[in-house]
């Protein structure tokens, strides 16, 4: 801002000198330090919007939550070993990651997770939500138009590196075709698929060991037959296959609004994530269906705030709320599951909370 401009007389022979320009030079000097008082409100203002952590929650970014961001800080790298073979896939309670290799990409509204995959297995999550885009004959993986950096090769090894060192441990993977094919292609996403799982002498020789082989007309199966292996959620088109459970298909029960129109609709999402929870916990355990619920939404809102709420905390995110309603639940219900609940920047607490819905299945 210039300085405020004042009107000067015109001198008279007789007048003493006014000096103008020093009266210029002292409001100039005037102007500077209200503006720096005003920028400094304003800074503090905004700090105040995020406030210092609070006890028991985590930080990150100027956002808190009881029940987001430190996954990595624990570690449940074997949990499953403690529940029988027969106990079937569709009968537990499983956390996992949505946009599960996202975590070291930049946008904010393309960022749903901030712990990398090795730490995420580790800290017990046991769905990942794989999205790859055919690039140049090569499937690479993506969040909508946002590139992670990671390709699908490198998503297998780290996999089967984990598998190996874990063999009392299955993953459940959705596979999704993220958009339609950059560059030049040769080959179809199929094709691509294939030769990771069949002949890339990389990934092949893994795949072979930890892919489970999916049979159409076979039940769901059971944690036994799972152990040490990848069970796939195709979410792609096939000529040959199905090479897993298919994404919407008849066995699946999903709930996925991603599409909120601002924070102030989370309440909505909230409902969503309640009845599906509900129905996976009050449905019979009769194996007929794999049940899923997202707790994330990425349209609206940001990824991070729809977890976590807002920086100013005047909203709940659904970490929390999904966190504080499964603790205040796992005390009234026996022989329940809430199925495969999926996460943007999950916290120790909230995957601990769901692993203790396997209680009553542990040997």
């Amino acid at each position: 801002m210039g300085a405020i401009s004042l009107p000067v007389k015109a001198l008279s022979p007789h007048q003493p000198h006014l000096h103008p320009p020093r009266r210029r030079r002292l409001s100039s000097s005037l102007m500077a330090v209200i503006l720096l008082l005003a920028t400094a409100l304003f800074y503090a203002l905004v700090s105040l919007g995020s406030g210092p952590c609070t006890a028991g929650a985590t930080c990150y970014r100027g956002y808190q939550s009881l029940y987001s961001f430190d996954a990595g800080n624990d570690d449940h790298a074997a949990w499953m070993a403690a529940i029988p073979d027969d106990v079937r896939i569709t009968s537990l309670s499983i956390p996992g990651t949505h946009d599960t290799m996202t975590y070291e990409i930049e946008s904010e509204q393309l960022q749903c997770q901030n712990w990398n995959l090795s730490m995420q297995l580790h800290s017990g999550l046991r769905y990942l939500d794989i999205r790859a885009r055919l690039r140049d004959d090569e499937l690479h993986i993506y969040h909508a138009d946002g590139y992670t950096g990671f390709s699908y090769e490198q998503v297998l090894l780290y996999v089967f590196a984990f598998l190996d060192e874990n063999p009392s441990e299955a993953i459940i993977m959705r596979l999704k075709e993220e958009g339609s094919p950059l560059g030049h292609n040769t080959i179809s996403f199929e094709d691509a698929f294939h030769y990771h799982h069949y002949a890339a002498p990389l990934t092949a020789p893994g795949s072979d060991k930890h892919l489970h082989k999916y049979e159409f007309a076979a039940p769901i199966p059971t944690l036994g037959a799972l152990r040490s292996k990848v069970f796939i959620l195709q979410n792609f088109d096939s000529r040959g296959g199905p090479y897993g459970l298919q994404w919407e298909g008849p066995e699946m029960v999903l709930e996925d609004l991603w599409i909120i129109p601002d924070v102030y609709h989370l309440s909505e999402k909230w409902s969503a994530i309640r009845d599906a929870l509900e129905n996976a916990a009050l449905a019979p355990d009769d194996n007929r269906f794999l049940y899923l619920a997202h707790t994330s939404a990425s349209v609206g809102v940001l990824p991070i705030e729809a977890a976590a709420g807002p920086m100013n905390r005047t909203i709940q995110g659904m970490n929390d709320m999904t966190g504080q309603y499964l603790d205040d639940a796992s005390g009234n219900v026996d022989e329940a599951r809430v199925g495969v609940v999926i996460i943007d920047f999950p916290g120790k607490k909230l995957i601990s909370t769901i692993l203790e819905w396997n209680v009553w299945l542990r040997q």
